[in-house]
């Protein structure tokens, strides 16, 4: 298993900049932790949820504490799916946001 590590770099236009630009390539059972960088306009991560019908993420993404937070890929999600999935988060305006980057699961 593998730990992918997604830093937020900024926000253009309300979109989020991902270091990965918004899609992970990840196995079934691979853990992805999300965190911001200094100066990225983005205050707090307040949620990581799926947004379709696929449980993306199980058990659920979870605040490690520090600004990062973390979750497991589905171990039984289908391989070859392409997910798209939640982050809501407070900009540094105290704006409440959110953006839907992909998970795309190896064949």
């Amino acid at each position: 298993m593998a730990n992918y590590s997604i830093r937020i770099t900024g926000i253009v236009n309300g979109v989020l900049q991902l270091s990965d630009n918004g899609t992970t390539n990840v196995d079934p059972g691979d853990t992805v932790t999300w965190s911001i960088s200094p100066n990225s306009g983005v205050a707090s991560i307040t949620g990581i949820v799926d947004n379709s019908t696929v449980d993306v993420f199980n058990p659920d993404p979870a605040s490690q504490g520090n600004g990062s937070w973390m979750g497991t890929v589905n171990p039984n999600i289908a391989r070859g799916s392409l997910e798209t999935y939640t982050i809501n988060y407070t900009s540094s305006a105290n704006e409440v946001c959110s953006f839907d980057p992909k998970i795309q699961v190896n064949r």
